[in-house]
């Protein structure tokens, strides 16, 4: 990467401002003489974001941890200060406890936990040694870390503000280009089957982070903070496409294998979507038959179903295009009443098992590195658990934490050195607070662009963050070099003591996560089948996060990977076509409705198998599929009938869309004798 790509006006902009924040808390801090206003600087840098309401919702989320854990402190070392053991387990117990719900959670509000446990970690270790003091200490934190907060949203918010409404939407506006490009590539099959999965992944990844990033948007400055239901609106109808897109390539090939008149012309007619608008009325050309006089074979019920996911793509891009013309609106907040749907956002997969073994390492960390401390007698022990546990707790949402670590040791140890630089060469020799910060900012304003660069964060956090904290930074700077030597030592062992952990106990290759992930896809597709998920709103929502996290493991596997053609995005089609069956056999005949209530059951064992086993399995699913497909003209007596039919017709595709149509082998008239 070139000096050009990451110098740019924006990103010394955003360290300017992160920078004035510091210093104006680090002058408020010493004017008032508080204890550590090199906390306060840290935490500028460590609740910078480049968006003013990010930085509003992580400070407010940090403030809210930090007097979680700063109560817990009170409660924990005053009282079980007299039994170490005890004391140490407590504080490992909710470390780890903490670490753990903080996983639960994807959003930033898990910002809330994460600190709770650390701040604990972090406050209540010195106090171990001095327990009188620890309300006093914690009150202190408290002020400092309030204070860098205050800064740090204020100068967001008045220099040079970047509102999150505005990034956002232009982030979904790109989504929304993309998808189109996807569809034209799907209509016009100018790209292979491979590729467009991975751009159906890929815009599945998108919408999982936008799901996400939305939370800061209840921070923001902008006049979209009230709007925030339109914005989950547009986000139904980006995971609404994804699947329908997916369903048109498979159509676009069984037309293709069909080759009569009928097809031809949808053909034609799918070719031509590609290159028009997602709110084209154009989607509207092919009719679904009104009525199904004709014998309802494998071609007709496949021309009803390339009719009904033409409409439906239309009818959710012109949803989409209402509420982005509504949000243009300079009264958002009226739009609201008018376009926002009701239906919330279901939570997003919550990983307990990979929680469970984050929260595991952390407490093995922990449990070694306090038991070194204690038996080491080593004053700056207590440095190398803080560092280690803390370390543990901020990556531990990564399946593989150890190279981040790695990058950290070292970012860490330049820290070290300039800090020492700083300490013992230029701050001697500086007088006055102005020639401090000119100082300071020859270091901070450089690592505050990295801090700006998603590629260079660890490397722009480990410096802003570890270079005040290492230098101590105090009204009057009195550096000892025996204790900073102390402290540095202690920072880089207990980083590398939380990569000796996380390697032997907590890294997880990306394809064994990529498996699990499968394997809860499939298991939510049992489920429907068994009719224990009724709701295809969720299953929606649920499936599309799922493959978004699948997403990121999918792109480092290897090409021999069983698990690198797995298509998260075509059994969410098979759930939704499951769940409409399911709703129209209620409506159905009886006749239809036994068969259909079969077909789950197959389809319910189905979805339990692993992949590898289904060889039989499937064989017997499908040929139910197609008997039941066969049978239509002597089964089908009502709407419901014939509805049901055309989904079971799209879910034959989902399971083999490479297969050969089903064919009848009973001559017409024989079998309308019967």
């Amino acid at each position: 990467m070139s000096v050009r790509t990451f110098v740019t006006p924006r990103n010394v902009i955003f360290s300017l401002k992160t920078f004035l924040a510091a210093m104006l808390a680090y002058y408020i801090a010493i004017r008032f003489d508080l204890p550590r206003p090199f906390w306060a600087v840290s935490t500028v840098y460590i609740v910078a974001h480049p968006l003013s309401g990010a930085i509003s919702s992580k400070s407010f989320y940090r403030l809210l941890g930090t007097l979680i854990g700063g109560g817990a402190t009170i409660i924990m070392v005053p009282n079980l200060v007299n039994s170490p053991l005890l004391l140490s387990a407590a504080i490992i117990f909710w470390v780890s406890g903490c670490t753990f719900i903080s996983l639960l959670d994807r959003t930033p509000r898990s910002y809330v936990s994460l600190l709770a446990g650390y701040t604990v970690l972090l406050a209540g270790l010195p106090l171990v040694t001095a327990p009188a003091s620890t309300f006093d200490a914690v009150v202190a934190r408290v002020e400092e870390i309030g204070l860098a907060i205050l800064c740090a949203s204020i100068v967001s918010h008045v220099v040079f503000p970047v509102h999150v409404g505005t990034t956002l939407l232009g982030r979904i506006d790109a989504w929304m280009a993309r998808a189109q490009a996807l569809l034209a590539a799907t209509a016009t099959a100018k790209a292979d089957q491979a590729r467009n999965r991975a751009e159906r992944y890929a815009l599945a990844a998108e919408a999982a982070d936008l799901r996400s990033f939305t939370v800061h948007l209840r921070y923001d400055g902008s006049r979209y903070r009230s709007a925030v239901s339109l914005v989950r609106s547009l986000q139904h109808r980006m995971v609404a496409i994804l699947p329908l897109l997916s369903e048109l390539e498979d159509q676009r090939r069984a037309l293709a294998r069909l080759d009569t008149p009928g097809t031809e012309q949808a053909m034609s007619i799918i070719t031509a979507i590609g290159s028009t608008s997602l709110s084209s009325p154009e989607f509207l050309g092919i009719d679904a038959p009104a009525s199904f006089e004709a014998p309802r074979s494998w071609e007709v019920l496949l021309l009803a179903n390339v009719s009904r996911s033409l409409r439906n793509i239309a009818q959710v891009s012109h949803e989409y295009q209402s509420l982005r013309d509504a949000l243009k609106e300079e009264n958002a907040a009226r739009a609201v009443g008018r376009f926002a749907s009701r239906e919330n956002i279901p939570a997003q997969h919550a990983d307990i098992a990979m929680a469970l073994l984050s929260a595991l390492a952390v407490a093995i960390c922990l449990t070694t590195s306090i038991t070194f401390w204690i038996a080491s007698a080593w004053t700056d022990g207590m440095t190398f658990a803080q560092i280690s546990g803390v370390l543990c707790c901020l990556l531990a949402t990564m399946d593989d934490p150890v190279p981040a670590m790695r990058k950290f040791v070292y970012v860490t140890i330049g820290s070290v050195i300039a800090a020492s630089v700083y300490a013992f060469a230029i701050l001697p020799l500086i007088d006055g607070f102005v020639p401090l910060v000119a100082a300071l900012g020859l270091f901070l304003i450089p690592a505050g662009i990295c801090l700006a660069v998603p590629s260079l964060a660890i490397v722009g956090m480990g410096l802003c963050i570890n270079f005040p904290l290492l230098l101590t930074l105090q009204a009057h700077q009195s550096s000892d070099f025996i204790v900073f030597a102390n402290s540095g030592t202690a920072t880089v062992l207990g980083m590398v003591w939380a990569i000796v952990v996380c390697g032997i106990f907590r890294s997880v290759r990306a394809e064994t996560n990529a498996r699990r992930l499968f394997s809860v896809t499939q298991a939510h597709v049992a489920g429907i089948a068994a009719g224990q998920h009724a709701d295809a709103h969720v299953t929606r929502h649920h499936v599309i996060d799922v493959a978004g996290m699948f997403a990121v493991r999918a792109a480092k596997l290897p090409a021999t990977s069983d698990t690198s053609d797995a298509d998260l995005m075509r059994d969410l089609r098979a759930g939704l076509h499951i769940t409409a069956m399911q709703v129209r056999s209620d409506e159905a005949s009886i006749p239809v409705c036994v068969r259909a209530e079969v077909i789950f059951s197959a389809l319910e064992l189905l979805y339990r198998i692993t992949p590898a086993k289904r060889g039989e399995t499937m064989e017997r699913a499908i040929g139910m599929l197609d008997a039941f497909i066969l049978s239509s003209a002597d089964l089908c007596v009502t709407d419901a009938d014939t509805e049901l039919m055309v989904h079971a017709v799209a879910l034959r595709l989902c399971l083999s869309p490479e297969t050969d149509p089903p064919v009848s082998t009973t001559p017409p008239s024989n079998r309308n004798a019967r």
